[in-house]
């Protein structure tokens, strides 16, 4: 699969950085005008340098300030939550970080260097890719597209988050299927050994939810369930999930379902996929049987 290369520097000083968002200035800001989906950017979600926030490819975090439609910011079990985000920072190479709440207020160094691998620019104007750490490999530089492979993809901090088990990996069709079998390959592996979030994880094996603290401090579920179900427990009536299931059939998320083959329909509404039962709600495919379409 070919992806952009663009160079630059990692900076997250002012930022709330989470385990699959960080601010990335790239030497060179004509360089996202060549990104596919540049039509998505707003300039006013472009700092002076040109930096903007990173969407991190295939993983998904949990959540530390997520706000939705909701009236109030929520966040998932903070302990893994932010195991992922500090991760992610000394990876990429800051050795001491101050916060205040999720905000950082103080960092060593400034700024670290490395390059991006995009693929495409989403709705919100972020940059979808791969991120890697100080320089690019040999003989390649800023705007050359490059042929991503696995033994490249695992130079990048977004397989090694999954191979930790901090993230869950969530796919989109912007990415190739042999990169998918991938990084499906290293977070089996993580689950198989317990690893990180997957120790507590209940996506599929199902949660019982008694109101919205069950998902904001006690339950791990995959990221993108959790954003449904806080939206809905925010404006629901109590705790009861007796419309859940008809408020996914009215949400936009689109998938397919891979282990139906590759003649298998786009879907629309994860109530597809998603079963309540007794106020238990569990997905009912794993997934990495699941590519969405890009929002």
């Amino acid at each position: 699969m070919r992806m952009l290369l663009i160079e630059g520097d990692y900076r997250i000083l002012n930022g709330e950085p989470d385990g699959d968002t960080v601010r990335f200035d790239p030497h060179d800001a004509a360089f996202w005008y060549d990104v596919p989906g540049s039509h998505r950017i707003d300039k006013s979600h472009r700092n002076s340098r040109g930096g903007a926030n990173l969407r991190l490819d295939s993983i998904d975090a949990l959540e530390t300030h997520y706000l939705g439609t909701g009236p109030h910011q929520v966040h998932q079990p903070l302990g893994w939550a932010h195991a992922a985000r500090d991760e992610l920072l000394a990876w990429l190479g800051f050795t001491a970080v101050q916060l205040s709440g999720e905000k950082v207020t103080g960092t060593t160094p400034e700024s670290v260097p490395g390059f991006v691998l995009a693929s495409t620019i989403d709705v919100h104007s972020r940059c979808v890719a791969l991120a890697g750490r100080g320089a690019p490999p040999a003989g390649t530089r800023s705007g050359d597209w490059v042929t991503v492979d696995a033994p490249l993809l695992r130079t990048t901090v977004n397989h090694h988050l999954l191979a930790l088990g901090l993230v869950f990996p969530t796919f989109y069709a912007n990415l190739s299927s042999g990169l998918r079998a991938e990084m499906t390959a290293a977070a089996a592996q993580a689950d198989a050994a317990g690893l990180g979030i997957w120790a507590a994880d209940r996506t599929t094996e199902g949660a019982k939810i008694t109101g919205l603290s069950s998902i904001t401090d006690d339950l791990v579920l995959l990221p993108k369930l959790f954003r449904r179900l806080a939206d809905y427990l925010r404006f629901a009536d109590g705790p009861s999930l007796d419309g859940f299931r008809a408020y996914l059939f009215g949400g936009g998320d689109r998938f397919r379902v891979l282990s139906q083959g590759p003649a298998a329909k786009t879907l629309t509404g994860l109530h597809h996929v998603v079963d309540v039962t007794d106020g238990t709600v569990r997905m009912t495919h794993p997934v990495t049987d699941l590519v969405f379409a890009e929002e």
